[in-house]
């Protein structure tokens, strides 16, 4: 029942609220959010990814993102590609090609350009992002200034202040394009193993 439920979200995720009003707020948003995941199960029963609930299930979307913060202007004419077109299957799985990373908990989205920059396939250093490349530097085109990606091992949280030589870059940055939205094509430099 959605009571028990929400019993069962505060005591899990040890939530507390500073009034009953504010509770009551954040009851009927949890119960409207879970009205949406089982309305979304029911109707997509063969979806690639389940929806549940964790702790932000008592926040509105509007709270968790703010577009006018997060969007990244692309750099003039980082958007032309001169890649040629290669035959693209109807179906295609991103998980079978080992690019697709686990899904990783961004908090309040204020450093999501950093989780999205370094969030594939290896824990790379968020913080070391966060710390180096102040919005809105597209971050992309800051690691590969910095030399590359260090890992979150070698530098976990953010300073306030870049200290570029922390950490040696595991990884290095050499090209990347940003597909347009109706793009179709995959460059050839992609790991196709059935191509």
């Amino acid at each position: 029942s959605s009571s028990i439920n929400w019993l069962k979200f505060k005591r899990d995720y040890n939530k507390h609220y500073k009034s009953a009003a504010k509770e009551a707020e954040r009851k009927q948003i949890f119960f409207e959010n879970v009205n949406r995941i089982r309305t979304y199960e029911r109707l997509h029963p063969n979806a690639t990814f389940k929806l549940g609930i964790n702790h932000l299930t008592d926040r509105r979307i509007e709270e968790l993102v703010s577009r006018s913060k997060h969007y990244i202007e692309p750099l003039a004419g980082s958007m032309e590609s001169t890649l040629e077109s290669i035959f693209v299957p109807d179906s295609f799985d991103w998980r079978t090609k080992g690019v697709i990373s686990p899904v990783k908990d961004q908090g309040v989205l204020t450093d999501v350009e950093a989780v999205v920059a370094v969030g594939q396939l290896v824990l790379g250093s968020v913080a070391r992002v966060v710390d180096c490349c102040p919005q809105p530097v597209d971050p992309l085109q800051c690691i590969r200034k910095l030399g590359g990606i260090c890992s979150a091992r070698d530098y976990p949280t953010p300073t306030g202040k870049c200290i570029p030589d922390q950490c040696k870059p595991f990884a290095h940055v050499c090209t990347f394009i940003y597909l347009l939205k109706h793009t179709f094509i995959v460059p050839n430099f992609m790991p196709l193993n059935d191509r």
